[in-house]
């Protein structure tokens, strides 16, 4: 039987056209181009979209060259290519994850927000452009950011000087750098409309079909990966000496100076530091630096400004960190600095030779170490070390211990002690997501051994607190190294 071929009748069907205007979305929250709706649950454009989507595919995390706080802005960037650092850190800050991929239409209530929050955005930059003609306002910085170079990130620390190149609380509530020295540099936020109007964008971002924020005000990632690939970001800024090294590699170079310590007191003899009192009374009498400890903190300047720059960058990367009040964030750097790089140069220490490696690779006898400090303290420090250093810790398991040590609610006064708690919640529940992919059978027994070590380094924590107000009391240690007195 052949087949019957069927002659289509009538005309030609036209082509559907839509007789109403497009769905215009806002712009891309990552780099302020035209959006084409929400990728991975934020507001993006093609390009920032196919961005996260390839930064998946990454086996090493980016590193930023820059300082970690570049601007991720197409209309400032004038055409050049922004740092894949931070863009992926403003991504994450954002709220993209790969669970915010949804599928379907837009409904009518979603349809209907997206027009009315593009609409309430064109009225409030007329109004803005109305008021301000010329346009000369600073750009909006959405969270307070703790800037990079090395000068503003030690005045982090800081809080109540106004003249002297400290971050301060503006009458209008908002976050400004005073210098007296180069005021044309600091970036003043002092119209209060801009920062509403960018607490607003932040408020009305819609993310369909999740929740934005928990009743703490701290949004909540949506994967365990999204939170270690943020924190493994701000380890990379870490350039501590051994964090590349072999335990073999580390214990060579301390071998060597050992021999080197043992044949100079053969010569000499120990070379121990006078107590405080004593130093200080010959020093004001000849101005002779007796015991050398006014060329040992001299030579420190830079170690500790380097300790600090790179602390902050750290904790920049903690997730949600940066959204915390500057206040709280000062709080829970001075308080936890001793904790952070007790765990972050554990490998350095040695109690067998009792000698040490500092952070920028300088190898002393513990003896040697400290002026104001007991040898038997140190050699405590240096035992707990150890025992971190048996552990064998990972760098995901590093990274993590590092932010947990930093949000522990109860170590000072803080203004919201109810976000911090939240974020260290995360850092916990992603430790031990970490933990159950590379410990699955003794995941237990791994996370029990890794909390009891902030529960042992809490108590020398508190006393190393005592020691460092009374240390920072020392004329010479204030005329000679002050950056040491940034943790008051």
């Amino acid at each position: 039987m052949e087949p019957v071929s069927v002659q289509r009748k009538g005309k030609k069907r036209e082509k559907y056209t839509c007789s109403h205007e497009p769905l215009e979305f806002p712009s891309c929250r990552v780099c302020g181009k035209k959006s084409t709706g929400i990728h991975f649950g934020v507001y993006s454009c093609e390009a920032c979209k196919t961005f996260f989507r390839r930064s998946f595919l990454r086996s090493t995390p980016y590193k930023c060259d820059k300082g970690g706080d570049c601007l991720i802005n197409a209309e400032k960037q004038n055409g050049s290519r922004p740092c894949p650092a931070c863009r992926l850190v403003k991504c994450l800050d954002l709220g993209m994850s790969k669970d915010g991929v949804k599928q379907g239409r837009y409904t009518m209530t979603q349809r209907t927000s997206v027009i009315l929050e593009v609409q309430k955005l064109r009225d409030q930059t007329s109004n803005r452009l109305a008021t301000d003609p010329e346009n000369t306002h600073p750009g909006i910085q959405g969270d307070r950011q703790i800037n990079d170079g090395c000068e503003l990130d030690c005045n982090i620390f800081h809080q109540d000087s106004q003249d002297d190149g400290t971050l301060s609380e503006t009458s209008g509530g908002s976050c400004a750098i005073h210098s007296s020295s180069s005021s044309a540099n600091s970036p003043h936020i002092q119209d209060k409309e801009i920062v509403e109007l960018a607490q607003e964008v932040g408020r009305t971002s819609i993310i369909i079909g999740e929740e934005s924020t928990k009743e703490s005000g701290v949004p909540c990632l949506d994967k365990s990966e999204d939170i270690l690939q943020r924190i493994m970001t701000g380890y990379g800024y870490l350039e501590h000496f051994t964090k590349s090294m072999t335990d073999e590699e580390i214990q060579d170079i301390l071998d060597k100076e050992w021999m080197k310590h043992t044949d100079k007191t053969k010569l000499f003899g120990k070379l121990e530091y006078l107590p405080t009192d004593q130093y200080n009374d010959i020093y004001e009498k000849t101005q002779l630096d007796v015991d050398g400890r006014k060329k040992l903190l001299s030579e420190a300047k830079y170690e500790f400004m380097k300790m600090a720059n790179d602390y902050v960058k750290f904790c920049k990367n903690i997730p949600f960190f940066s959204g915390l009040s500057l206040e709280d964030q000062k709080a829970l750097l001075k308080c936890s600095h001793f904790e952070f790089f007790t765990i972050l140069q554990h490998k350095g220490m040695n109690t067998e030779k009792e000698m040490c490696i500092s952070y920028t690779g300088k190898v002393l006898p513990l003896s040697e170490t400290c002026p104001y400090t007991s040898k038997e303290t140190l050699l405590s420090w240096a035992e707990f070390s150890e025992d971190v250093s048996k552990l064998q810790l990972s760098p995901e398991e590093f990274a993590l211990m590092l932010g947990i040590c930093v949000t522990f609610r109860d170590r000072c006064q803080l203004d919201h002690p109810d976000d911090v708690e939240n974020i260290q919640k995360q850092l916990l529940e992603t430790l031990e997501f970490t933990l159950s992919k590379s410990h699955y059978e003794n995941k237990g027994r791994r996370l029990a051994k890794l909390l009891d070590l902030f529960v042992r380094l809490r108590v020398i924590g508190d006393e190393y607190l005592e020691l460092y107000k009374v240390i920072c009391q020392d004329p010479i240690m204030r005329e000679n190294l002050p950056e040491f007195l940034i943790y008051l």
